[in-house]
């Protein structure tokens, strides 16, 4: 945002166009080393007045280095550089972040926007899956290097075959989203992003270059499938699995209602939605959704200040089986389609001849960035949904917010607890993943890009509505990638049983600590000082 703040830099027309559009656009972001999609405290911001001042405009905890790596020798010498200098080393590739993982005051970026090597999608091969998976038989992709999926699916599609990939476009395909885990619309059918790993390269912090796979080196094969991003290598290369076409069937489901007379009602449907999802798994369905109670304004273009909105998808099935499957969920929706209760519901039934035309046709795909929330998330499962759906319902009062405090949620209702065979036995994701129904991120508006002006809503999230998300599903976690930064609770609730593990693996091919991210395996061997620089925890 340089170019709003007065000085050598200063261009108006340059300022309008990022005060317009640039900044809240993810490719943007991506194209910039210090461009990143969730910018908690951005200390150099939109300006408010078209006069603020350059010395306003601050690096602030970007990192003060960055090498723009377009080869496997960049990194290494970055690596090297790093080493040299006692800085610590952070990775960057599309900056799509809620963690604020890629930043790191007083330290490296490698920025891997321009590393780019190709993409092949290969024919039916054996590759062996070790000692505790079957060989994997079909077809495949080899990335190399820093490809959003915007990038890849166009190529998936036209060869015919599914990618599990993000349910984003903006994201990157080597980076955090897989290593991290990695939820797609098609997660229900095929498991997490990280479970479609065949073989990777990374780029350690010595500097050496080696294979992971099953075979080679599988204790860092495992970490980055799912064991989080930035910490134990630069991962430069991945194959992962690819599957042929299926049809999709869509259900879309509006809900909505006025006023806050409503409220309660409302929250009477959304409990009766809740309590639905694992028979709605357990047939197939799955898909996004979105909700808010006791709003100004609505949600998106849906303007009701109560609203749910949520697709339902199927792969494999016809349109009459499909609906034949739906239809008591359907049923139970629109009884809620009522002026006594002030409730409208409108359902949109579309179907697809395979999966690339449905996501092509997709909404939200393409999401807008460049502002944060108070946000935290939580795993939820068969018994937190529909064991006692009392307590479900105590509990929607809290999750519904109040007026004034509108708590937005987006539901992935990915189904993996229901499923048989999908779960990989030598795979870091986070095991809550298959021992739940849905993720349900649940977030508070806040006033600009500080923590220390947005207080209030931090406090509400992780003191008022959290609390009630970790007595309804107690022991499951969350999801690392979309989750609160500041969770007290982050190795276990981002890793699980796995952290252990991890650990081994982190003190095994980075025991000097190179590579360094907040919540981050290894990163509780560190302190961050008060102004951004790291300490030994010891």
């Amino acid at each position: 945002m340089l170019p709003c703040y007065v000085g050598p830099s200063y261009d108006a027309e340059q300022c309008a166009q990022l005060n317009d559009t640039l900044f809240y656009d993810p490719k943007f972001e991506a194209q910039h080393p210090v461009g990143y999609d969730y910018p908690l405290n951005e200390t150099c911001p939109p300006p408010t007045v078209t006069d603020a001042p350059a010395s306003e405009c601050q690096l602030g905890n970007s990192p003060v280095y960055a090498i723009n790596a377009t080869t496997e020798a960049d990194i290494q010498n970055g690596i090297r550089f790093a080493k040299e200098k006692n800085l610590r080393v952070v990775i960057k590739s599309s900056g799509h972040d809620f963690v604020q993982r890629s930043k790191g005051f007083y330290g490296l970026s490698i920025w891997l926007y321009h590393f780019r090597g190709g993409f092949t999608f290969n024919e039916p091969a054996s590759i062996s899956g070790g000692r505790h998976t079957q060989t994997w038989n079909g077809t495949s992709l080899t990335i190399n290097g820093a490809y959003a999926w915007s990038d890849i699916y166009p190529n998936a599609w036209e060869k015919g075959v599914i990618v599990v990939g993000g349910n984003q476009n903006g994201p990157c395909s080597t980076g955090g989203w897989t290593q991290g885990g990695g939820h797609s619309p098609v997660t229900r059918n095929f498991g997490m992003g990280a479970d479609q790993v065949l073989s990777a390269k990374v780029i350690l912090a010595s500097g050496e270059l080696v294979e992971a796979s099953p075979d080679i080196n599988p204790d860092l094969f495992f970490a980055i499938r799912g064991g989080g991003p930035g910490t134990y290598g630069v991962v430069t290369q991945l194959t992962v699995k690819t599957y042929p076409n299926r049809n999709v069937n869509l259900f879309y489901i509006v809900l909505g209602a006025q006023g806050t007379e409503t409220v309660s009602k409302f929250l009477d449907a959304m409990t009766d939605v809740y309590s639905s999802f694992p028979s709605l798994s357990q047939k197939g369905f799955a898909g996004y959704g979105y909700w808010v109670a006791n709003s100004a304004n609505g949600l998106h273009e849906h303007k009701f200040t109560n609203v749910w909105y949520q697709a339902f998808t199927i792969t494999g099935k016809t349109a009459e089986q499909s609906q034949k499957l739906f239809q008591s969920f359907e049923d139970k929706v629109l009884s809620y389609n009522s002026t006594q209760l002030g409730i409208q519901v409108n359902i949109t039934k579309s179907s697809y001849v395979d999966y690339g035309k449905y996501f092509a046709n997709k909404t939200g795909t393409n999401a807008g960035v460049g502002g944060i929330s108070a946000l935290s998330s939580r795993f939820l499962d068969t018994n937190a949904l529909s064991d006692d759906t009392k307590r479900l319902r105590a509990a929607m009062d809290v999750m519904g917010g109040e007026p004034g405090k509108p708590v937005y949620h987006t539901l992935v209702h990915h189904g993996l607890e229901t499923t048989h065979g999908l779960q990989i036995n030598d795979s870091a994701v986070q095991p809550g993943w298959y021992r739940s129904v849905v993720l349900d991120i649940f977030e508070r508006d806040v006033v600009d890009f500080s923590y220390i002006n947005n207080i209030e809503p931090f406090t509400y999230i992780r003191s008022k509505v959290e609390p009630v998300y970790r007595s309804l599903s107690p022991s499951v976690g969350t999801y690392m990638n979309e989750a609160d930064w500041g969770n007290v609770h982050w190795k276990e609730d981002f890793y699980g049983v796995h952290f252990d593990r991890l650990s081994m693996v982190k003190q095994k091919y980075d025991p000097d600590g190179v590579f360094y991210c907040i919540t981050c395996v290894g990163s509780e061997n560190w302190v961050v000082k008060e102004d951004g620089t790291l300490c030994k925890n010891i």
